[in-house]
C-alpha cells in the first residue's frame, strides 16, 4: 500500500491516491458462515461458526485474530474432507493475508483455493479467489493486471446463483476507472454496486459504493453531492458500528471541507479520525493524519497547536493490542 505522507489535496494524484488506499477495504472482507444451531456441532457447522468468528475480527481490523480462526476453520474442513469448506478458508486466509502485506503468502493460499476449486466447480469461490487475486496485483500497482482478475471475478459472479461478490467486484472496477479519469464508466459501475449493495443488504459494501460516488463528485467540484454521499458512508458505517470505516470516512470528509477551505470542518472531522487510526493502532494513516492536520493549520490556522497530536506519532511497543481486538 503506498501511502503519501503530504499529498497536495488539490492534485488529481491525492485524489488517485485516496481511492487506491480504500477501495480496498469491501473488497477484502471475507464472506463466513453463520453460526452452529447444536451444543456439539458436527464439524461442517463447526468450521461455518470458525470462519464466522474470523470474519468478525477481520471486519474489526484485527487481522492476526482473523488468521488464528481462519486456519481453525481450515483444519475443521481437511477433518471431514469438507472442500468448499476449503475453498472458503484458503480465500480467507488470502484474503486476511493481503490485509497485513504478505503478499507472497496471500498469492500462495489464494492460487490454492483456485486448484481446489477447479474440483468443487463453484462459481461463487471463484469470484471471490478471483477478486482477491486482483487485490493483490492492485497492491503491486500492476493495475491492468487487476483489472483483468476484476473482469473475470465479475463474470464468476454474476453466473453464481447467489452473485457472491458482484457489488464489491464492480466497486472494485470503478475505482479503478476513477483512478484513470474515466469518471463517467467509473459512476455507472459504481452506482450498478450500489444498486446490488443495497439488495443484498451488505452495509459495508454500500458504505463503499458511496464513499467513490463521493469521490467522483468531488473530481468534477460537485462539493454538496460529494458531502452528500460521505455522510451517507458515514452514517451506514456508524449503524454498523465499522470502526475502519467510520475513520475513513471522516478522513474524506475533513479533506473535502479542506479542499473548500473550511477549516474549522476540516480540523474536526480529521481530528477525529487521527485519534481512532491511533485506536486501531494504523501508524501509517496516523502519520499521513498528522501531515493533514499540519496543512490544515498552515493554510487555516486551526488547530491551534499541532502538540497534542504528537504521542500519537510514538508506534506502540510490541505487546499493544487495539481495543478492538482485545
Amino acid at each position: 500500500m503506498v501511502l503519501l505522507a503530504r499529498p497536495r489535496f488539490r492534485s488529481k494524484a491525492r485524489v488517485i491516491s485516496l481511492i487506491c488506499l480504500w477501495a480496498l477495504m469491501a473488497m477484502l472482507v471475507a464472506a463466513c458462515g453463520g453460526g452452529p444451531k447444536h451444543k456439539e456441532p458436527p464439524r461442517h457447522a463447526e468450521a461455518d461458526r470458525l470462519a464466522g468468528k474470523g470474519s468478525q475480527w477481520f471486519r474489526k481490523g484485527c487481522f492476526e485474530r482473523a488468521e488464528r480462526y481462519f486456519y481453525k476453520a481450515l483444519e475443521a474442513s481437511l477433518l471431514v474432507d469438507d472442500l468448499k469448506g476449503m475453498v472458503r478458508a484458503r480465500n480467507n486466509l488470502g484474503a486476511v493475508a493481503l490485509a497485513q502485506g504478505h503478499y507472497l503468502e496471500a498469492g500462495d493460499h489464494l492460487q490454492k483455493a483456485l486448484e481446489l476449486n477447479s474440483v468443487l466447480k463453484s462459481t461463487g469461490e471463484q469470484s471471490l479467489a478471483l477478486g482477491n487475486l486482483g487485490s493483490l496485483a492492485f497492491r503491486a500497482e500492476r493495475y491492468r493486471e487487476a483489472e483483468q482478475f476484476w473482469e473475470k471475478a465479475l463474470v464468476a459472479a454474476r453466473e453464481d446463483e447467489d452473485k457472491t461478490g458482484l457489488a464489491m467486484h464492480l466497486n472494485n472496477l470503478g475505482m479503478l476507472n476513477l483512478r484513470e479519469g474515466r469518471l463517467a464508466e467509473a459512476e455507472q459501475l459504481l452506482r450498478q454496486a450500489m444498486t446490488k449493495a443495497e439488495q443484498e443488504g451488505s452495509a459495508s459494501t454500500l458504505a463503499n459504493s458511496h464513499s467513490q460516488l463521493g469521490l467522483v463528485a468531488q473530481s468534477r467540484n460537485h462539493f454538496a453531492e460529494a458531502e452528500e454521499h460521505l455522510s451517507l458512508a458515514l452514517a451506514i458505517d456508524k449503524a454498523a458500528e465499522n470502526t475502519v470505516g467510520i475513520a475513513k470516512d471522516l478522513e474524506l470528509l475533513g479533506l473535502l471541507h479542506q479542499q473548500q477551505k473550511l477549516w474549522n470542518q476540516a480540523a474536526s472531522e480529521l481530528d477525529r479520525a487521527i485519534h481512532l487510526y491511533a485506536t486501531l493502532g494504523k501508524m501509517e494513516k496516523v502519520e499521513q493524519l498528522y501531515g493533514f492536520l499540519e496543512r490544515n493549520q498552515v493554510d487555516g490556522g486551526v488547530p491551534e497547536s499541532m502538540e497534542p497530536y504528537e504521542p500519537l506519532l510514538v508506534p506502540p511497543d510490541e505487546f499493544w493490542k487495539s481495543p478492538l481486538c482485545r
